[in-house]
């Protein structure tokens, strides 16, 4: 189905408007990345720093003291190397999310485009169709009217040359004679203009399909660039939305990982309080 082309021009700005929404809605959740804290690894460092806390008044040796040092350490590069990943996950299927929306986004204008350049062609070769009648018909018309006075004109020479034949006298027969050549002339000029005529008639012919081309050519262009110009502001914005998206999970790994330290110290300072048994 064609679209008008008002509301044809409205689809390249509706096609960016919803590539907007659609990299924003789903990669918030793209994939369904897990947060860190309903991690196994999280779990089992904040369960870990809990246990050294409730440990932290209980005496331990120095061997003790280092493997909950060992323990508390491996969990934090744990969970830290899950946040990492975590962050890389949802990194990978926001991109992933941004190129199918950009994709579907191009899809949608360049299906426009066809159905656009298609319309264009059936109504571009319908006034080439048009102009190639008119001038069939031009000439038809032309060439009936001076059909018409040259049949007029041989008819009028038989005539007189009937009437030449039984004319009586010199100077009559000269007359006739006159006239005949008159007519002959006239036809031979006829000819000539009919044939200057049907010229202009073909230059002009040849002049609007020139202009019919060139104005397909030009419509044909200025729709594939509008397009091309939509397509890029769809591409440039996907990159917008892609890196804000990314400086977002970016800022959340960093806090992540500032938690994560945080429980780092909160364990070694519970380490720190045990006293040291003999």
């Amino acid at each position: 189905m064609n679209l008008p082309r008002k509301l044809r021009l409205l689809v390249p700005t509706a096609a960016v408007a919803l590539i907007a929404l659609a990299l924003v809605a789903p990669v918030a959740n793209a994939a369904n990345v897990p947060l860190l804290v309903t991690t196994a690894q999280y779990k089992a460092l904040v369960g870990f720093v809990d246990k050294l806390d409730g440990l932290s008044n209980t005496p331990a040796n120095t061997a003790q003291k280092a493997a909950f040092e060992d323990q508390l350490a491996n969990k934090h590069d744990s969970a830290a190397n899950k946040a990492n990943a975590l962050f890389n996950r949802a990194k990978r299927a926001a991109q992933a999310e941004s190129q199918r929306a950009v994709k579907a986004g191009v899809r949608t204008i360049r299906t426009t485009e066809a159905g656009e350049l298609a319309a264009l062609r059936n109504d571009y070769d319908a006034r080439i169709n048009r102009a190639a009648d008119n001038y069939q018909r031009a000439v038809g018309h032309l060439e009936d009217v001076y059909d018409s006075r040259a049949a007029s004109l041989r008819k009028q020479i038989r005539r007189l040359r009937k009437q030449k034949a039984d004319a009586e006298g010199v100077l009559r027969k000269t007359e006739i004679e006159e006239a005949i050549e008159r007519r002959v002339k006239l036809a031979a000029d006829d000819r000539k203009v009919e044939g200057e005529e049907l010229a202009d008639l073909k230059a002009g012919y040849r002049r609007e399909k020139a202009a019919i081309r060139s104005a397909k050519a030009s419509a044909t262009l200025s729709v594939q660039q509008n397009d091309d110009e939509a397509i890029a502001t769809l591409r440039n914005r996907s990159k917008r939305i892609y890196s804000t998206r990314v400086r977002t999970l970016q800022s959340r790994r960093v806090n992540q990982l500032g938690d994560l330290d945080n429980k780092l110290n909160a364990g070694r300072a519970a380490i720190a309080r045990m006293p040291v048994s003999s």
